[in-house]
């Protein structure tokens, strides 16, 4: 590990010295996304020295940290804030949260997120792994839980919909859905569905483990149009703990006959299809062509 971390600290020396090098205006510099993450990550190894020629660099990194965070995106906000809180800086630390607080939006459905955050393929752009540091920075920072669960609920509604797009942004969440925040896992709500006079509970259905999911089915001939008005009641949860965020549907399901498919009369649906399709033939001899036919029935 002291090879990896003496080799990081040589290239932010190197980065350094080209800022020198080319006249920059030092007392104007931001930090890069790279020099962010490199001090992030030296924070977790505050016993492990920096190397005598790169201290100088990595001195004037760490004074430019709290004075350019309002130019960052949210992650490297997050980050810088995690960074500074680690290196005694709790009051810069505690504006940057005030800040991404401020600038965020919450519902109940969707949890609190940055709706003007930007998103493509960089690293430091990637929503998931940004939302987990989100939770990771108000977790440790201001201990702050309501505000961790408010951003974790944003976590699991985009797994509703969207599929976590890297094994890094997946491990960074399952991070802070597992390690962060108030222990979901230990709640064990209780669920009573009333559609008409028809009542179903999760505590006299086989519910998964963990996730709680259980599911009904009603017959066809059993469904009646006074169904169509459904109750939920959520009671406390059985286990202790407090109640995350549950989702549920009721569809109908009902399968047809292909038979009683129509062919649609639609201009835009040619009732036959003629395909000319042109090969060769193994020996190289010439090419051939084909006609086909395929009716739209």
């Amino acid at each position: 590990m002291q090879k990896s971390l003496s080799y990081l600290d040589y290239q932010v020396q190197k980065d350094y010295e080209a800022l020198v090098k080319s006249k920059a205006d030092l007392k104007k510099q931001s930090p890069s996304y790279s020099i962010v993450q490199y001090l992030y990550m030296r924070s977790f190894f505050p016993k492990e020295k920096i190397s005598e020629k790169a201290q100088k660099a990595v001195s004037y990194y760490k004074e430019r940290l709290p004075l350019s965070w309002t130019g960052q995106n949210k992650y490297m906000q997050a980050m810088m804030a995690l960074t500074l809180n680690r290196q005694g800086n709790a009051t810069v630390a505690k504006n940057i949260l005030t800040s991404l607080l401020q600038t965020s939006v919450y519902s109940e459905e969707m949890g609190r997120y940055h709706k003007a955050a930007s998103r493509s393929w960089w690293w430091y752009e990637s929503p998931l792994e940004r939302q987990a540091l989100l939770i990771e920075a108000f977790t440790e920072i201001n201990k702050d839980i309501k505000t961790a669960d408010e951003l974790r609920t944003w976590l699991l509604k985009n797994k509703q919909t969207n599929r976590w797009e890297t094994t890094k942004a997946t491990a960074e969440a399952c991070y802070a859905l597992l390690l962060q925040g108030t222990d979901w896992l230990k709640s064990a709500p209780v669920f009573t569905i009333k559609m008409g006079t028809e009542t179903f509970s999760s505590a006299t259905s086989k519910t998964e483990a963990g996730t709680g999911y259980f599911k009904q089915t009603i017959d066809g001939k059993d469904v009646k149009a006074e169904m169509g008005n459904i109750n939920i009641k959520i009671e406390n949860p059985t286990g202790g703990g407090t109640i995350g965020s549950s989702w549920g549907a009721v569809y109908w399901q009902y399968f047809e006959h292909g038979q009683s498919d129509r062919l649609s009369h639609s201009p835009a649906v040619a009732e036959e299809i003629v395909c000319t399709t042109k090969y060769r033939s193994r020996t190289g001899a010439g090419s051939s062509y084909r006609r086909s036919r395929y009716k739209n029935r």
